[in-house]
C-alpha cells in the first residue's frame, strides 16, 4: 500500500510541475517567433472561418487576402480525428511541404497546448500525450499527429481538383494552387497563424 501511495504521491508531483510550467510557458508560447528569416519578421494568417476568409498581413497591411474552403464540419473547434473540423485558436506554422497531392503544405501547430489542456481534462489524452504536445508548442516544433486528436491540419492547395463550391476538406484551410504557391513563397515556419470562428 505504501508504494501505491508513493507511485500516486509522484503522479501528482508530476502534473503539478507540468501545470507549473504551462503557467510559466503561456507567454512564450503566445509569441512564438515569428520565423528564421528576418525577411518574414511580423508576418501573421489570420482565418475567419464563419467568413471563409484568409489574410495574410505583415504588421497592420494586408498583403493579400484569399477566398478558403474549410473542414466538411466547419462549424466549432477541432477535437477529435475524423470529426472534419477546422480548429479554432492560436496556432503557428510548424512544417512545410514543397510536394503535396493538395500541391503545397503548410502544416499549422495543432494540436496546441489549449487543445491538449481541453482534452486532457476531458480523459481523451494521458499526461504523456499532454507533455508532447505541451513541449513542442513550447519549442516551435510540430506537435504530435497520432493521438485522438487528430493531426496533419494545416493550409493547402487544390491539388489536381477543381475548386468545389463547398466546404470539402478533413479539418485543413485549403485556397487554390496558385494561392498556396503565393504563400510558400513567402510564409516561414514559425509564422503565427491566427483561426476565429
Amino acid at each position: 500500500m505504501t508504494g501505491v501511495v508513493r507511485w500516486m504521491g509522484s503522479a501528482a508531483g508530476v502534473l503539478l510541475l507540468l501545470a507549473g510550467m504551462r503557467a510559466v510557458a503561456d507567454e512564450q508560447i503566445a509569441s512564438v517567433p515569428t520565423s528564421t528569416n528576418g525577411n518574414h519578421a511580423g508576418q501573421v494568417i489570420e482565418i475567419w472561418k464563419a467568413q471563409r476568409k484568409m489574410a495574410l498581413r505583415q504588421g497592420d497591411t494586408v498583403i493579400k487576402e484569399f477566398r478558403i474552403a474549410l473542414g466538411a464540419a466547419p462549424r466549432y473547434g477541432k477535437e477529435l480525428q475524423g470529426d472534419m473540423r477546422t480548429p479554432v485558436g492560436r496556432y503557428y506554422v510548424s512544417s512545410r511541404k514543397a510536394e503535396s497531392r493538395f500541391h503545397r503544405f503548410l502544416g499549422i501547430s495543432y494540436p496546441n497546448a489549449d487543445d491538449a489542456e481541453r482534452a486532457y481534462q476531458r480523459k481523451l489524452i494521458g499526461a504523456g500525450e499532454w507533455a508532447d504536445i505541451f513541449f513542442a508548442n513550447l519549442r516551435g516544433d510540430a506537435p504530435p499527429w497520432y493521438t485522438v486528436l487528430g493531426g496533419r491540419i494545416g493550409i493547402h492547395g487544390e491539388g489536381d481538383r477543381a475548386r468545389p463550391p463547398i466546404d470539402w476538406t478533413e479539418g485543413c484551410v485549403a485556397v487554390s494552387n496558385d494561392e498556396i504557391e503565393f504563400l510558400f513563397e513567402r510564409v516561414a515556419v514559425g509564422t503565427p497563424v491566427l483561426i476565429n470562428e
